[in-house]
């Protein structure tokens, strides 16, 4: 079984999720600022992550908490 499977939509696996997601951009940032990645691939992988957060987004908020409030 998959780790979502098994811990459902738990508040504790939803927000670690987002954070590894936010995590995630913040590398391609980085790797785009040294250079090791042009402007618009690093766009278009973000865009990946991007998603995922908002579907992450949406279920903290069915569960009460604003991400926009969320410290990472």
């Amino acid at each position: 079984m998959q780790a979502e499977e098994l811990l459902g939509d738990t508040v504790e696996y939803l927000v670690e999720e987002l954070r590894k997601a936010v995590m995630k951009i913040e590398d391609i940032a980085t790797k785009v600022n040294k250079g090791e990645l042009g402007a618009y691939e690093g766009f278009m992988e973000t865009e990946k992550h991007n998603n995922r957060i908002l579907e992450l987004g949406k279920k903290l908020k069915e569960k009460g908490l604003d991400i926009t409030q969320m410290e990472f």
